[in-house]
């Protein structure tokens, strides 16, 4: 990390949504406020990764000491109405053909795939869903997807979706497969659905690599009454190595909101 990056306690990323370009002049200043604020890594949601070329895009984010971490599949799963443990068999077979392309476009560019909408909605019945949520992780497994990058099932609350609500449920749909598969924790349903957030963090270390900080209104870290000081204590105490993420909806601007959330962080860390 060079010298701004290390005003933050972890490696510091967020997510952000790509519109028509990733040379749409909003991408690029934001890029560049990034860069200043120290910023590690950018995730990427976009609808579209079948024509985004991943050689260009790594060019961009390394002009501006950034690289991309994770491709998100919300934006896209949104679009197309795509889900993973769906009981339509070829809404599944769909997606599950989608997330590989994901995959494979993470894998050229060295991120990651986050598994979050795209898991399903929160509608359906939950034997059936959660039969096809694992016949579709087989079918991956079995196409040598889970080898070509790392890909990590995200826990978010029962209100978005019916399964893998809780990093327990999470990590069940890690077990018995053939390559690596993560899970992704996110304060913000954590808040939702764990009774102990802390508890949680601890049984699954080593399970994820990247977390998502997001305060318990949904806005970035810094809005809201989520206690990140004790989480990044937490965290540094227990030996955590990986990255984390801001992620969320905007209170202001993005570009302010970015900017506050910065330097809340940076105070944090400061006396981590």
């Amino acid at each position: 990390m060079n010298k701004q990056q290390k005003q933050y306690a972890y490696p510091l990323c967020i997510q952000l949504t790509l519109g028509q370009s990733i040379y749409d002049e909003e991408f690029i200043s934001l890029l560049k406020l990034l860069h200043v604020h120290g910023f590690y890594g950018v995730e990427l949601n976009s609808i579209d990764f079948e024509n985004l070329p991943p050689m260009e895009l790594k060019t961009l984010l390394d002009k501006y000491d950034l690289r991309l971490t994770m491709v998100a599949s919300g934006a896209c799963a949104n679009r197309r109405g795509l889900s993973l443990s769906h009981e339509d068999e070829s809404v599944r077979l769909l997606s599950v053909k989608t997330l590989g392309q994901m995959i494979d476009f993470a894998a050229s560019i060295d991120a990651g795939v986050v598994c979050g909408f795209i898991k399903g909605s929160g509608e359906g019945n939950p034997d059936v869903c959660r039969a096809q949520m694992k016949k579709s992780i087989r079918e991956l497994s079995a196409g040598g997807y889970l080898q070509k990058a790392p890909v990590y099932i995200e826990a978010t609350n029962h209100y978005e979706a019916l399964l893998a609500n809780t990093l327990e449920e999470a990590a069940a749909f890690t077990a018995d497969v053939c390559g690596p598969l993560w899970i992704l924790p996110d304060t913000y349903h954590m808040n939702i659905e764990e009774t102990n957030i802390y508890a949680a963090l601890q049984k699954h270390m080593g399970l994820y690599h990247n977390i998502h900080l997001s305060d318990n209104n949904r806005y970035y870290p810094g809005f809201g009454a989520m206690d990140f000081s004790g989480i990044l204590r937490f965290l540094k105490a227990a030996g955590y190595e990986g990255t984390i993420s801001i992620e969320g909806r905007n209170c202001g601007t993005i570009a302010s909101d970015i900017t506050r959330s910065a330097d809340y962080l940076k105070v944090l860390s400061m006396a981590v």
